[in-house]
């Protein structure tokens, strides 16, 4: 079996998972999905002109990012207050630089719990720098060697294994992607190149490291900080269920599902706009000889131009009726998306009131509070395994804000809200008006504080 082969699960769930990607990425690309998300009217006509056809019927289609909307509002919910960390001596560091490369401990939280919402998967690698043997203290703090958490998106962790020991479940093989630049002689131009880190665990763990070829080029044996060898992978899965290897049903893909049937009656409400919306003008009672002779520079239509008829001649203008069913489609989409974004703050069996909701909110029951949980132990883990690298013991505390909302406000309306904001009814300015009031964004916090803090952290 090469490095490169792909657990069935993953084959399963990757296409899925580019659904929810690209509908909230945005309308670029879902125009470049092409018919994946827009079927072409009339496939079975391969003619040029039914392809020219498409073309318009593809650029007039209008794409609002819901899914990308509500994500944005789900992580505005969990970020609107600072985590509570307590962390021991030997890992703070990991506060202002999680990662290795600069990303903070919160910038790296905020991009786990995005893409965890996005795919119900996301992976963590607590690694340490490779160094030469028999370093002291002095050697090590010198070099600023230090075990980071290294973050996996869904699509780059593509094989898995397990096995169990002593009646518990662990990891005993991961595949992960990594991209690398190989840089030419002259040092200036490079080549990106899929490289696969795969982790075994055997009688110890260890890496092994594959080039774009799938050719063995290194062995790596981690090691603790007091020298022995590990007896588990130090790597954990972040799910939307659970955190176990088995991906899990990604939380938006409900909403993304319905952004694209709402693009797809976005185009047929356009295309028939376009083709029946225009008045045309109508003659009759008309003879050749007016024609030629009055009406020779054709008609110009407004009401600063008159137009001659002889007599018995009348004119009219043809205009079809409204098309209403694509755009009633759009409206009960765009309230299904509602209630579905609703759903993962509540998520609640039956049609329960917004006081029920927010007494089971109490309880921590909402799809949003399990991804937050889960996460939350995550770090932890990560955390733990950090101090058997860089030494040290004792507790670490990491804990995610849980009071998305102001327990007086339906969380359904800022759902509703948010959607109201995408479609023009509202600007940004009303929505942060209505958060400040109900408490959601903190009354001191101006617009552009808030601009210049709520980008999204890409890994």
């Amino acid at each position: 079996m090469p490095a490169s082969d792909k657990h069935p699960d993953y084959r399963m769930n990757a296409d899925l998972w580019a659904v929810v990607r690209d509908t909230v990425y945005g309308a670029p690309a879902i125009e470049k999905g092409g018919t994946n998300y827009l079927p072409m009217p009339n496939a079975s006509d391969q003619s040029n002109e039914n392809t020219i056809r498409y073309r318009q019927y593809l650029k007039r289609a209008n794409f609002v990012s819901f899914t990308g909307s509500t994500l944005e509002g789900l992580l505005g919910m969990v970020f609107r207050k600072d985590a509570e960390i307590e962390l021991q001596q030997s890992i703070e560091y990991l506060i202002e630089n999680a990662t290795g490369s600069g990303l903070t401990l919160e910038q790296l939280t905020k991009s786990a719990l995005s893409h965890t919402l996005q795919c119900g998967r996301f992976g963590l690698l607590v690694d340490y720098p490779q160094a030469g043997d028999n370093l002291t203290r002095a050697d090590v703090d010198a070099l600023r060697l230090r075990a980071n958490i290294l973050p996996y998106k869904a699509e780059r962790v593509i094989n898995w294994a397990t096995k169990t020991v002593g009646g518990l479940t662990m990891l005993s093989m991961v595949t992960l992607i990594e991209m690398h630049n190989v840089y030419s002689d002259d040092g200036f131009t490079y080549e990106e190149k899929e490289y696969k880190r795969v982790l075994r665990l055997e009688e110890s763990y260890y890496q092994e490291l594959y080039d774009d070829e799938d050719k063995l080029i290194d062995v790596i044996e981690p090691r603790k900080a007091d020298g022995s060898l590990w007896r588990e992978i130090p790597f954990v899965f972040v799910g939307s269920t659970n955190n176990d290897s088995m991906p899990d049903k990604s939380p938006l893909l409900d909403i993304a599902m319905v952004n694209i049937a709402h693009y797809v009656n976005s185009a047929d409400f356009e295309e028939s706009s376009h083709t029946v919306g225009q008045p045309t003008p109508v003659f009759a009672g008309l003879n050749q000889s007016w024609i030629d002779t009055v009406l020779k520079s054709g008609v110009l239509l407004g009401s600063r131009q008159g137009v001659l008829l002889p007599e018995g001649a009348n004119a009219s203008l043809l205009q079809a009726a409204p098309n209403s069913m694509p755009e009633r489609g759009m409206e009960m989409k765009e309230q299904q998306m509602v209630k579905l974004g609703a759903k993962i703050i509540t998520d609640g069996a039956g049609n329960e009131t917004a006081e029920a909701a927010r007494i089971r909110y109490a309880g921590q029951n909402s799809k949003l509070a399990t991804v937050v949980g889960n996460l939350e132990s995550a770090m932890v883990q990560c955390f733990d395994w950090c101090m058997a690298f860089m030494g040290g013991d004792g507790d670490n505390y990491y804990e995610l804000n849980h009071e998305y909302y102001d327990k007086s406000i339906d969380p359904q309306r800022i759902i509703a809200e948010i959607q109201l904001m995408d479609r023009g009814v509202t600007a940004m300015t009303d929505l942060r008006a209505s958060m400040r009031e109900h408490g959601i964004i903190d009354s001191d916090r101006t617009d552009e504080d808030i601009d210049n803090e709520a980008e999204i952290v890409e890994i």
